[in-house]
């Protein structure tokens, strides 16, 4: 297996929202159900990427991607997000 965790870059962008909103949508709808609503709209991984010092990933395994994070370390509360692409977990 060769994996790699590199920068996101703007190609990979579209599929990086669609796998991280599948993920995030997937992960609820397994806990909650009659979920009739998206989890993640797009609008809120936007903020997180374009929130100051905010940097983008995406993790490859074999030439393939399988998921990514964007951090953001904020000094107050060390948050930052991560997905990983639904079915690969």
């Amino acid at each position: 297996m060769d994996f790699k965790l590199l920068p996101l870059c703007t190609e990979d962008l579209k599929q990086f929202k669609r796998d991280m909103q599948e993920a995030f949508q997937k992960g609820a709808e397994s806990e909650f159900e009659d979920l009739n609503e998206g989890i993640l709209p797009e609008t809120d991984i936007n903020q997180s990427l374009i929130k100051k010092g905010a940097i983008a990933y995406k993790a490859v395994v074999d030439g393939q991607m399988v998921g990514g994070a964007i951090i953001v370390v904020d000094e107050t509360t060390q948050h930052n997000e991560l997905y990983v692409k639904y079915g690969i977990q």
